[in-house]
């Protein structure tokens, strides 16, 4: 094999815009939730950062890995950045070719392995990333990697009939008829206020499993007005002014994807179900702006040992279709 002198630089701010334009321009697999304009919303001291850069021999970016240092036990361990989705290891399209991909690799799992006793890297679902992913998996289980998956759902919205609510099934749909015959309106959330109320019912409803929301309301109302502007949507379900069920959507431009995050509704109403509601006037405005892929995100827990089927029969009852979000794993003696 050729031997290409790759070397590695932990990140540091001063590669922020490089970094950044890498993700978002030359890396396979890069999306907005790797880019340190996102990352960086965490406070200080959240994380502990363990980014790094693979430099070519020109000294220009030739793969990042955005990662946090944790530990487990005793065991000192690298993780895909705890603050994003999806990490991975992003290479240069450019080297995306098997012998470059099996350096870059080995010089990942070199500098990794003198540094921690365990690494965990979450790749970018193939859905958002534009090109599979199928030449990195190869490379990383040829040098050791092994990996879990996790059961995750999308709609192919090019194939959903008009109107939307014909794949659904049968309850739901009687659902939207009663949410009609109340009156519930479905809008885009347009001010703090109402931003404010999305993350209430959100409070709420993760109280439930004794959860907090990842996000702060802050935070949010950032993402809507400076952050993520354009990577964001926030929808709401009202009862004249009464807020009933509200999300937060993400926009992934590169390949006309949309995310479903946080979905919540008010509870307390079980005479019909806004929740519903909202998931219909979702898909349908997801489906008119021209957006190709809805993802609901994983229906699994403990990596993907157990799957709860109520969380996953609800999303198949929209006529949702299956995917994997996988993860790669491997330890050092």
């Amino acid at each position: 094999m050729e031997k290409e002198l790759f070397s590695i630089v932990p990140y540091t701010s001063e590669y922020e815009e490089s970094w950044d334009d890498f993700v978002m321009r030359s890396a396979v697999g890069g999306t907005f939730l790797q880019t340190r304009r996102f990352l960086n919303y965490h406070p200080e001291g959240r994380f502990t950062d363990a980014s790094f850069l693979i430099m070519d021999q020109k000294n220009h970016i030739a793969a990042v890995c955005p990662g946090c240092s944790t530990e487990s036990g005793d065991k000192k361990v690298f993780v895909s950045h705890k603050g994003s989705t999806f990490g991975g290891l992003l290479t240069d399209r450019k080297y995306y070719k098997a012998e470059k991909v099996l350096m870059l690799v080995e010089a990942m799992d070199t500098y990794l392995k003198e540094r921690f006793d365990r690494c965990e890297l979450k790749l970018t679902l193939d859905l958002y990333s534009g090109i599979s992913l199928d030449l990195l998996k190869y490379c990383l289980q040829y040098h050791g990697y092994s990996s879990f998956r996790e059961l995750n759902s999308y709609l192919d919205l090019k194939a959903l009939p008009d109107p939307v609510y014909l794949a659904f099934d049968r309850n739901k749909n009687r659902n939207i008829e009663k949410c009609e015959k109340q009156g519930l309106s479905f809008r885009t959330l347009q001010s703090a206020d109402e931003i404010r109320g999305f993350h209430e019912l959100l409070t709420k409803n993760l109280e439930k499993y004794g959860l907090k929301p990842i996000h702060s309301v802050d935070e949010i109302e950032d993402f809507r007005t400076n952050r993520l502007q354009r990577e964001t949507r926030f929808y709401g379900v009202f009862l004249e002014e009464k807020m009933m069920a509200a999300g937060m959507m993400f926009v992934f431009e590169q390949t006309n994807a949309i995310h479903a995050q946080n979905l919540s509704a008010d509870y307390t109403f079980t005479e019909y179900s806004p929740i519903t509601y909202l998931y219909y006037k979702v898909i349908e405005a997801a489906k008119n702006e021209g957006f190709s892929i809805l993802t609901w995100g994983i229906s699994t827990e403990n990596k993907g040992r157990e799957i709860n089927l109520s969380l996953m029969r609800n999303k198949e009852s929209y006529g949702s279709l299956h995917t994997v979000n996988e993860t790669f794993y491997k330890e050092w003696d």
